[in-house]
């Protein structure tokens, strides 16, 4: 596994933040989108105009599908590397732990080797 310096977990949360405000931000425009165009009846004079509204939606709605699967890669990916460095915290604690037991013990032994 690569090495991830705990500085990288933390430049990494506020992208995580943003990617999370960005999608819930995309979920609310597509909300609004569609209350508005319910709004309006369709009649055969406005046919060409709801048409149009209409593919222009489904454009706006491609799009913003396109940008919520790559923000929920980038998601992903941050996810990944936040259990990445967790996990070599917690080898490194462990080592840490060991090595202060050890010393604890030879403090011991060597008190009452006095």
């Amino acid at each position: 596994m690569n090495r991830i310096a705990l500085g990288t977990l933390l430049n990494a949360a506020p992208a995580l933040i943003q990617g999370a405000s960005k999608l819930i931000d995309l979920i609310k425009e597509q909300k609004s989108g569609r209350r508005k165009d319910r709004a309006g009846a369709v009649t055969p004079d406005n046919l060409g105009e709801v048409v149009e509204r209409l593919e222009a939606r489904l454009d706006s709605t491609d799009e913003a599908n396109v940008e919520q699967v790559k923000l929920i890669e980038q998601l992903a990916r941050q996810n990944e590397m936040l259990a990445t460095c967790l996990q070599q915290i917690l080898r490194r604690f462990t080592l840490v732990f060991i090595l202060a037991a050890l010393a604890l013990l030879l403090a011991i032994v060597a008190l009452m080797a006095n």
